[in-house]
């Protein structure tokens, strides 16, 4: 988001210490932020907290003195190419909606010129309420965009919706809205989380997998500009707003749509936990416990990538390991024999691989390793692969040619 200008306005919510990590994170990623406050916002953060962030002195008052003439709420909505409110109180949110303009914030979202996305922050009941809901669709109905939250523990001890969107999350979606494009016109499809492969009716065998890397490298390709379509079996994690997106369970019924998808894809990032084995038999009834001993044989699954047809060169293939140790040589063979272009290589320990919100990562192509990451956010891994893959000259000429 170089030179890029965004105007951050805090209202008066106990979310307003995270719009602090946001600013910091618009400015690392080279906007120029400048920050309005409501009077109830100076009650949780003070202003001189977002001046040093932002590098800019904080707007909060309709009237101040300026030493050349001006009205303010006109002056920043001019400069303004992008509006975040965060957090969007449900105060804030019924004055947007209403069209009231009584103090320097709100009257800044009247007059503004640029997108405005909400970050809505409140107690569950508020966001469920019908007036807040009422209000929300209001603002959409009026080209507003509203950064929904997330569901969790909340500030007065409650547990369910109404936690402001992660600061990472926001800046996500803004920088997304100018359209990074380097995957404009690229088709990518991605496979997520675990197979579940049916014993009897009741019990499953299946794997870890959350599905949140999957799920962030989706999130990361749409962002990047591509046509994003996601398979996927059963995550711990709502789905991220992709172009087109279908659950499965089995590997059997990942097999089957991957093949459906694939030809029409110019990128296949393989990142779902396929079961390896299958029951041989499955149980029509519930297995019975009893005090004999039970055997369950299990026979391979398909491949998936190695029984795709690559013939297409063109396509870009990535597939992933979930290994116990490193080995470079391991890796390449695994490379060679699923016929990938990339591979993405991870391991096993108590804060990468399944259920964690942090991986660790070494990425080979075809001649040896290309790059590898200390431990970092699922986000950040998502975001060294795409870099990886904007690299590449098939892609980099089917983009240019679909622009």
């Amino acid at each position: 988001m170089f030179g890029k200008r965004v105007l951050l306005i805090v209202t008066g919510g106990i979310a307003a210490y995270k719009s602090a990590l946001l600013t910091r994170l618009l400015v690392r990623s080279g906007a120029e932020v400048r920050v309005v406050m409501t009077e109830a916002a100076k009650r949780f953060v003070t202003p001189l907290t977002f001046e040093v962030l932002s590098g800019n002195p904080v707007a909060d008052d309709l009237f101040a003195p300026h030493t050349e003439p001006e009205i303010e709420h006109i002056e920043l909505s001019v400069w303004a190419e992008r509006i975040v409110v965060a957090p969007a109180t449900a105060d804030f949110i019924a004055k947007s909606a209403l069209g009231i303009a009584d103090d320097l914030a709100s009257t800044t979202i009247v007059s503004s010129r640029c997108p405005v996305y909400f970050a809505p922050a409140m107690n569950q009941a508020m966001w469920r309420s019908p007036t807040t809901k009422r209000n929300i669709e209001t603002l959409k109905r009026d080209g507003r965009f509203v950064i929904e939250p997330g569901s969790g523990d909340l500030a007065c001890g409650e547990e369910g919706p109404g936690r402001m969107a992660e600061p990472g999350e926001i800046v996500d979606v803004i920088e997304s809205s100018f359209g990074r494009g380097e995957l404009q016109g690229i088709r990518v499809l991605v496979t997520g989380g675990r197979t579940e492969e049916e014993i009897d009716p009741v019990r499953y065998i299946s794997n870890r997998s959350s599905g949140k890397t999957a799920f962030a490298i989706a999130a990361e390709a749409k962002r990047r500009g591509a046509v994003v379509e996601l398979i996927h079996g059963p995550v711990d994690v709502p789905p991220p707003d992709v172009d087109a997106a279908r659950e499965v369970r089995s590997a059997a019924q990942m097999a089957r749509a991957v093949k459906r998808a694939f030809p029409k894809a110019d990128i296949l990032i393989m990142a779902a936990a396929v079961a390896d084995f299958t029951p041989e038999r499955k149980s029509r009834g519930k297995m019975k416990r009893g005090e004999e001993v039970v055997s369950i044989r299990l026979k391979p699954t398909t491949d998936i990538l190695a029984s795709l047809n690559k013939s297409d060169k063109t396509k870009v293939v990535v597939g992933f390991a979930l290994e116990d140790e490193e080995s470079d040589r391991k890796a390449m063979e695994k490379l060679k024999t699923k016929g990938c272009d990339y591979l993405v290589f991870n391991r096993i320990g108590p804060d990468t691989g399944f259920s964690t919100d942090t991986n660790s990562v070494v990425i080979y192509g075809r001649r040896g390793r290309i790059a590898s990451t200390p431990i970092v956010s699922k986000r950040e891994i998502a975001s060294v692969i795409l870099d990886v893959l904007v690299k590449d000259k098939r892609i980099r000429q089917k983009s240019n040619e679909r622009k």
